[in-house]
């Protein structure tokens, strides 16, 4: 029996633990899928086989399960089966992913309710929309990113310490003790660390915000992109890119 290995401590808005299940037989995809999942801010719990999964699922029910097609003895189709007959686990969203270019393969894994199909090597935006669609029910397809960058607020005349805890292509969240009224309209500015030099400025809007209350929320506010230039767009998505998959190789 292989390992199962728990590593993170992420929760969702009521201070749940956001645990995705991922199985596969092979340890490097294992480890490049797991650690894309970390970055997205899943706390991660693997398994080598369908017969290890199964064990885990007599424990605890995960927010979502990840599993290869091709795993040894039992397929993922048969784990799916399993999953779905459950009374426990039977709304557990499952993604299958696969190397497999039979569409009858696919065909299957849907038929008997699999949330999502990935054919491997999948982009890492592919598989962060697929995971939080069948996650968290919340279309999404653009990648955000956790972060930590320091941002100035240029229309705004107070000696301020604000930072960027969250960034995409179309906004971020901005962690701070002071956040600015909803609807209003400011200058951001920060440096990535891609663009040594290069001072990306935006126009964004206040879209929400909230003072912290609750185990695992931050002060802030969340902004939303109005205007940012083309190039200060491509280092946003370039900055995200490096940063979701630096130090991996997919197998």
């Amino acid at each position: 029996m292989s390992e199962l290995e728990a590593s993170g401590e992420q929760k969702d808005a009521q201070g749940q633990r956001k645990v995705v299940l991922v199985i596969d037989g092979k340890v490097k995809r294992q480890f490049y899928t797991s650690i894309h999942l970390q970055r997205m801010d899943y706390d991660v719990i693997t398994a080598r086989t369908a017969e290890d999964a199964m064990l885990f699922l007599e424990l605890t029910v995960p927010l979502a399960a990840i599993t290869n097609y091709d795993l040894p003895a039992m397929n993922g189709l048969v784990l799916l089966q399993y999953i779905k007959q459950e009374e426990r686990t039977r709304n557990v969203p499952v993604i299958i992913y696969t190397s497999n270019r039979d569409p009858a393969v696919e065909q299957n894994c849907r038929e008997f309710g699999c949330a999502g199909f990935l054919r491997y090597p999948c982009s890492l935006d592919d598989l962060y929309a697929t995971v939080k669609n069948a996650a968290e029910g919340r279309p999404r397809k653009i990648v955000r990113l956790t972060t930590r960058l320091e941002v100035v607020i240029e229309d705004v005349d107070e000696d301020r310490m604000d930072f960027i805890s969250d960034l995409s292509e179309d906004g971020m969240f901005v962690s701070t003790t002071a956040p600015l009224s909803y609807g209003s309209v400011h200058t951001f500015a920060f440096h990535l660390p891609n663009a040594p030099g290069w001072v990306v400025r935006v126009q964004g809007q206040v879209q929400h915000m909230h003072q912290g209350s609750g185990p695992s929320r931050r002060p802030g506010m969340g902004v939303k992109f109005q205007k940012i230039g083309d190039q200060e767009r491509e280092l946003v998505k370039d900055f995200i890119k490096i940063e979701m998959t630096g130090g991996l190789a997919a197998d």
